[in-house]
């Protein structure tokens, strides 16, 4: 009973339910991109037939953005249908075209058959198309202002950061030199009380009378070094003692003097040249240092062959003085006395046979010497710091290059090559080496520079060195002495091609110790 009455309630009281057809058109389906009409191009367009009373044609259109209320001007964009739940146009019949949010498409809905293919323009459209495209511009303008805006205040942050920074690198750079200023005075003071020992006197009449050939020690471009007498007032019995003095050739070499009286008092070890004192005499500045009988390590090694245990002694002296000059001290502030500082990392930076010295009492040792082109690494670096320095044929790659890398560390590492070949030429002529061959310089086997002029010896150390990578030639055996076999290691290591692959003082000095 209950379903025929219902059936009878829908037949005689039907739903309104109306049909709409709507064009549907998409710009984004079709290869052809805006149309001017459906009848036109009949083809791309479909008609789509909806009896949902909360859907409504859609149409969204683009124009001539100079246009004059000319309905000619605009242009199909895309044709669909949209819900309307709220229905919000069910009573537009008509397809009345207004600005979209954007102000770039326009666009209508409306609720009759195919309306949407006929538009219409509202009746305030020119005021509200110039309204809001002058919004649009105010906004855009807003932007571009925002954005130069954020771009200078990053800019000035930046500056004023990077003005922060360099106050502070200078702010550093002052203190640590006023602090080696400082330890430079507080060694002055202890030098110049240790100098009223020697008789400066001596040494000015010694300058004056002309010195014979005979007590000429050695005749550098810099300098010459005598061997003279002087007395020490300490000394109740007036003895003479014997001493170097080397002597500046002029006072244009001011600067290389006073650079080696600093380093010179500021170290103290074993197997470094001892310092005495130093002055003036003519307006050429002068140093005392203490004498060593034997000479060079290079005379040396022209008319000695050397035991292993000379050998040694020699090599472990040598690595532990560079050892000792390429770190900082590191000592306690209680270990240190009154006129004592903390020794900072001295590089030689002119290692060679030559600027080394041999002493026979009390027992056969060698000294470092020659500290006029060292360098003390203060902790902020200059390009200064890493210019082309020292003796071509010690010269490291990278120096013979330019292409040295600039930090504290490569700086050493250009003295541990120097190292190397000052090692080779000492185990060249130990009597354990497996060929015996008369001394010579590092490089000798491939070019004789006594024959060469200076530019041309650079040329061909570049070809050999860094070009054809080639050092002075090692013989081993299998019947070879092992710690001596040790010992050419750790010279290959020293020399080594790459300074990041070349060892330090520390470890080489480490591996040296363990072959006793």
């Amino acid at each position: 009973m209950f379903f025929l009455l219902s059936i009878s309630f829908f037949l005689l009281f039907p739903f309104n339910i109306q049909s709409l057809i709507c064009p549907i058109y998409n710009i984004f389906n079709n290869e052809s991109s805006i149309i001017n009409s459906c009848d036109k191009n009949f083809s791309l367009c479909t008609y789509i037939i909806t009896q949902s009373n909360y859907r409504r044609c859609l149409g969204i259109y683009t124009f001539d953005k100079n246009f004059k209320t000319k309905e000619n001007l605009i242009s199909i964009r895309q044709l669909a249908l949209v819900d309307d739940f709220e229905e919000k146009y069910s009573n537009i019949t008509e397809c009345i075209l207004d600005i979209d949010k954007t102000g770039t498409n326009l666009l209508c809905r409306c609720n009759s058959n195919n309306c949407t293919l006929k538009w219409k323009t509202a009746k305030n459209f020119n005021e509200k198309f110039y309204l809001k495209h002058k919004l649009i511009k105010q906004y855009e303008y807003n932007n571009w202002f925002l954005l130069l805006i954020i771009i200078l205040l990053t800019i000035i942050i930046i500056s004023i950061i990077s003005i922060i920074i360099i106050i502070i690198i200078i702010i550093k750079y002052k203190w640590y030199k006023k602090r080696y200023e400082k330890d430079d005075r507080s060694f002055l003071a202890n030098i110049s009380c240790a100098s009223t020992n020697i008789s400066h006197t001596e040494i000015d009449e010694f300058l004056s009378s002309n010195p014979t050939y005979q007590s000429i020690i050695n005749h550098g471009k810099n300098s010459i070094i005598y061997r003279a007498w002087t007395t020490e007032k300490d000394n109740l019995q007036h003895e003479k003692k014997l001493v170097a003095v080397k002597v500046y050739h002029s006072q244009q070499y001011k600067n290389i003097f006073e650079n080696e009286i600093q380093i010179l008092r500021m170290i103290h070890h074993s197997a470094i040249i001892n310092f005495i004192s130093h002055g003036w005499h003519d307006l050429c500045p002068y140093i005392i240092l203490e004498y060593y009988d034997l000479g060079s390590l290079n005379n040396y090694l022209h008319s000695h062959k050397l035991s292993w245990s000379i050998c040694y002694s020699f090599l472990l002296s040598l690595i532990d003085a560079i050892d000792y000059l390429h770190y900082e001290d590191l000592s306690s502030n209680d270990y240190l006395t009154l006129n004592r500082i903390r020794k900072p990392i001295i590089i030689h930076r002119d290692i060679k046979s030559s600027n080394i010295l041999i002493k026979s009492y009390p027992n056969l040792s060698l000294y470092l010497s020659d500290f006029g082109l060292a360098k003390i690494l203060s902790p902020i670096l200059i390009p200064n710091d890493f210019i082309q320095i020292g003796t071509y044929r010690y010269m490291a790659p990278e120096l013979l290059e330019l292409a040295i890398t600039h930090t504290s560390d490569a700086l050493c590492k250009v003295d541990m090559y120097a190292i190397g070949l000052v090692m080779w030429e000492i185990v060249t002529q130990c009597q354990d080496y497996s060929c015996s061959i008369d001394y010579q310089l590092p490089y000798a086997e491939y070019i004789n520079m006594n024959e060469m002029n200076e530019n041309k010896i650079l040329d061909t150390l570049h070809r050999i060195v860094v070009n054809e990578r080639k050092r002075p030639i090692i013989h081993r055996t299998t019947n070879m002495n092992s710690k001596l076999s040790d010992v050419l290691t750790i010279i290959e290591d020293c020399w080594k091609h790459e300074p990041e692959s070349r060892i330090n003082a520390r470890p080489a000095l480490y591996r040296l110790r363990h072959l006793e």
